[in-house]
């Protein structure tokens, strides 16, 4: 289940009024006020309905066929310099299960932040906290 954070607190509104039109069922809409900012957790499908993220919901589903590429193009295509994608991880907890200093610094390496790795659970927090907030 996605975690969609709005950045700014003029977010916020839009953000719920977006999901709430996709939903079936306000039920379907669950907020987290354990972090700094409020958080809404929905269903990946919710998600996808309100246009934030894609969810295949059958991922094993038929795809088409690659056309065949001459030799030429295939060699062209292997020295294409791609960017990678930007992923989105979910925040780990910040408190109880799954709220431990091991899941916060490969969270802040997931997201490529250059972080002091001797500092412990809280400071890593207070560090994305900081780093979310452009200081």
């Amino acid at each position: 289940m996605p975690t969609i954070i709005p950045t700014t607190p003029e977010q916020v509104q839009d953000i719920a009024r977006a999901l709430l039109d996709a939903a079936d069922s306000p039920d379907e809409v669950r907020t987290d006020t354990s972090g700094p900012r409020l958080a809404f957790i929905v269903s990946d499908e919710l998600a996808t309905r309100a246009g934030f993220g894609e969810y295949d919901e059958d991922p094993e589903a038929e795809t088409e066929p690659e056309a065949e590429t001459e030799p030429e193009a295939e060699a062209e295509a292997q020295t294409e310099t791609v960017e990678p994608e930007t992923v989105s991880v979910e925040e780990p907890p910040r408190s109880g299960k799954g709220a431990t200093e091991d899941a916060w610094k490969q969270f802040l390496k997931d997201q490529d932040i250059e972080f002091d790795k001797t500092l412990e659970r809280n400071e890593l927090i207070a560090f994305w906290d900081n780093h979310q907030n452009g200081a």
